[in-house]
């Protein structure tokens, strides 16, 4: 594999049938609750707060074999192109490396209500997080999904979106 920005999770020694359940609990130790029952506080660069939720696990680490014509259905319980990417979440909120661009738009959720959505791409990537406005005090964001996209779904994200920023990566002495 060529060379990414940050490195993969490799589930070694998980059986196949124990894989879903590992990156689970990784979600869940690292995002949600730790190992202590402690939420982590997890900020974006701006230092914006944003909240994980169990649940938001299965959208995210799933995907549709066909996304183009799926319309919006995951058929694959567990996508280990995007699970194993899962720790790259952190590094795209914190802007770590890479060029990262912050994208807006508003789109309906799964209740058909209007949502202002916050989409970070990771250009050298082409790693998606997006994040949507959250409503419940002490946080900006909740975390809705992340996935490697390829450069049609890019194209199509830059046409509906507005940019918002660009963070380009931190040289030395900067």
């Amino acid at each position: 594999m060529a060379d990414t920005l940050w490195p993969l999770v490799d589930p070694a020694g998980a059986p196949d049938n124990e894989q879903r359940e590992f990156f689970l609990r990784l979600f869940v130790e690292c995002y949600v609750k730790d190992a202590q029952g402690q939420e982590p506080d997890i900020r974006d660069w701006q230092g914006k707060r944003v909240k994980f939720h169990t649940p938001n696990f299965d959208h995210a680490f799933s995907e549709a074999s066909n996304y183009r014509l799926s319309s919006g259905i995951h058929d694959v319980p567990l996508s280990m192109r995007r699970a194993q990417r899962m720790l790259w979440i952190k590094e795209a909120l914190a802007g770590s490396s890479g060029t990262i661009e912050v994208r807006a738009q508003h789109r309906k959720d799964s209740r058909g209500r209007m949502r202002k959505r916050r989409t970070l791409i990771v250009v050298e990537e082409h790693y998606v997080v997006v994040l949507q406005a959250c409503e419940k005090e002490g946080y900006e964001f909740e975390f809705v999904t992340a996935f490697p996209a390829d450069q049609a779904y890019l194209d199509k994200i830059r046409r509906e979106s507005a940019l918002l920023e660009i963070k380009k990566p931190q040289s030395y002495g900067d």
